[in-house]
């Protein structure tokens, strides 16, 4: 399927863009610019303690308005009227040399580019947050996943094969950043035959092959495992589940900040579903609304009954079109309403399923029960939550369409929330 895409394409520009003020979890920036301020492309109009936002095209602020966005979430967003040249879009940009900047001039580029890591679209953060926490490992590996964890996705395995040479550039820039011992990456058994690579011992990078159409091999979890069994006792490095685990995706974008100067101005996608006339890859500007990119696919060929974020296992539905662009979007499929299930949540029938499904042994129901209910559960019991690895397993074993990944999520952030207090 992958191999069918010979090319991506550039959306056509949008005449009014609409930029959510939260793009990555739980980061709100505080807009720059004033409505009626005209903006150039790239500018920075939004900014926090961690994260920028740029304008993806020039034009006028138009308003400050509450909008619908791609994790079904309320947020508050800049609109945007598009007028004006462009500052990136069709000039050429002159390659810097990063070899020679200091760790901190290039991590401060990825901080003003507002490079945001979606190795795991329900939790994508600033990649300079995570750097902060990673300096303070002794030991520390650096792993990229060339391909996507939601089986039913091909974003990131569509950029790694579009950007090969791009991705291992930037995961170079993020060693130096970062001062890793080494370099993991993990992909599919065959692409390392095709590309004919091999580890580098001296350099102590590393390639692992998987099995990528198998469930849970994407999640730190599985590719954790499957290195302890594999490469463990034939290699220099080590991996936790505190190491630095990032997607093709993010590399990309560290590749293009650092060597190009550039900022992050749009998303490539990967638009499908039987809605469609036919499946494509495009790259479009941040806040495009999905009604507007409709349009340019040829409209829908059925009636739609769901829109698809980010895969149908770890991603979210939505039930409208007026939703814009973010960071975090790497997918979008249109489904009628034959290729839908019931959505009507019922009652737990105690029948164990997403226990026996759950890769690392916790139990969803009884995290749910707490949740809804506030029953009384031992406080190490309630901390297993903090296991989940957001595979959705427990979700699609479920007979009582009980969201249970979701509710797991919430547990789990607020114990988070809790440890960092």
């Amino acid at each position: 399927m992958i191999h069918n895409y010979k090319y991506t394409e550039n959306a056509f520009l949008p005449k009014t863009v609409t930029i959510p003020l939260v793009q990555e979890r739980d980061v709100f920036c505080k807009p720059s610019i004033k409505i009626g301020e005209d903006v150039k492309e790239g500018q920075i109009i939004a900014t926090s303690d961690v994260s920028v936002i740029h304008a993806p095209i020039p034009g006028t602020v138009k308003d400050l308005c509450s909008v619908n966005c791609p994790d079904g979430k309320i947020e508050k967003a800049l609109i945007i009227n598009m007028h004006g040249s462009f500052s990136y879009l069709g000039k050429k940009q002159n390659s810097e040399d990063w070899k020679s900047m200091s760790p901190a001039t290039l991590e401060r580029k990825l901080k003003d580019k507002g490079i945001v890591n979606i190795f795991s679209c329900t939790k994508s953060v600033p990649v300079t947050e995570q750097i902060k926490d990673f300096l303070r490992k002794k030991n520390k590996t650096i792993v990229v996943r060339l391909f996507d964890e939601d089986v039913q996705r091909i974003t990131d395995s569509l950029m790694t094969q579009f950007y090969f040479n791009q991705i291992t550039e930037g995961a170079k820039i993020l060693a130096k950043i970062t001062e890793a011992d080494g370099i993991l990456f993990v992909l599919n058994n065959k692409e390392i035959k095709e590309r004919n690579l091999e580890n580098d011992e001296k350099q102590h990078i590393y390639y692992m092959g998987l099995d990528v159409k198998k469930f849970t091999n994407g999640f730190k979890h599985g590719i954790i495992n499957a290195f302890n069994k594999t490469m463990r006792k034939n290699c220099s490095i080590s991996i936790s589940r505190y190491d630095f685990f990032i997607d093709s995706y993010t590399l990309y974008d560290i590749y293009n900040a650092v060597v190009y100067d550039l900022p992050v101005l749009s998303r490539h996608i990967h638009f499908t579903g039987n809605c469609l006339p036919a499946s494509c890859f495009l790259n479009v500007r941040l806040g495009f609304s999905l009604k507007d990119i409709v349009q340019q696919l040829g409209g829908f060929t059925k009636n739609l009954e769901a829109v698809i974020i980010n895969g149908r296992i770890c991603g979210n539905s939505l039930n409208a079109l007026d939703v814009p662009i973010t960071k975090y979007v790497k997918s979008v499929e249109f489904l009628s309403k034959n290729y839908t299930t019931d959505s009507q949540v019922y009652s737990c029938v105690k029948c164990g399923a997403c226990r026996y499904k759950c890769p690392v042994n916790i139990a969803p129901d009884i995290l749910y029960e707490y949740a809804l209910k506030h029953t009384d559960i031992p406080e190490q019991f309630l901390k297993t939550a903090q296991l989940c690895i957001n595979c959705g397993l427990c979700n699609t074993v479920c007979q009582a369409r009980i969201p249970l990944c979701q509710v797991i999520t919430m547990i789990k952030n607020k114990l988070d929330e809790q440890d960092e207090k």
